[in-house]
């Protein structure tokens, strides 16, 4: 059940590097994905009244590879922030910062999903761009 408010949060995106997204010309190319979680915004767990807490997920289809004069990491995440507003899901962080969170799968320690070298400084760059904040991202 959609939620009073009817809108949804997410506390931000997760990123993943695809060495190989396609073959253009028969010549390589690298791309980002970019997904969010996303949960309604006051549903509670309560069958006898109906208000049950729904869930899901936003994502790209494909790896988005570079543009001439965009990176694919820039695109693919501009892209997911539009549709997430388009789709009334608000980015929000709980604590005293309240940027959301902008990772990368497995925080770069998952073997099956290598991140690309300088991969934090990358992040970090993006995630002030948007106005996350990401794993070099100060915390002062």
């Amino acid at each position: 059940m959609i939620s009073k408010s009817g809108r949804y949060w997410s506390t931000g995106i997760t990123v993943t590097y695809s060495p190989l997204a396609e073959r253009i010309n028969d010549e390589p190319y690298s791309g980002w994905h970019a997904k969010l979680d996303y949960q309604d915004d006051g549903a509670n767990n309560d069958p006898d009244t109906g208000q049950i807490a729904t869930e899901g997920t936003l994502y790209t289809r494909y790896p988005v590879r570079d543009a001439k004069i965009r990176s694919g990491l820039s695109i693919a995440l501009d892209t997911l922030i539009a549709d997430a507003e388009h789709l009334g899901i608000e980015f929000r962080a709980v604590g005293p910062r309240t940027e959301p969170w902008l990772f990368y799968r497995g925080d770069g320690e998952d073997a099956d999903y290598p991140p690309p070298g300088g991969w934090r400084e990358t992040l970090a760059a993006e995630a002030d761009r948007i106005g996350f904040r990401s794993y070099a991202t100060p915390t002062a």
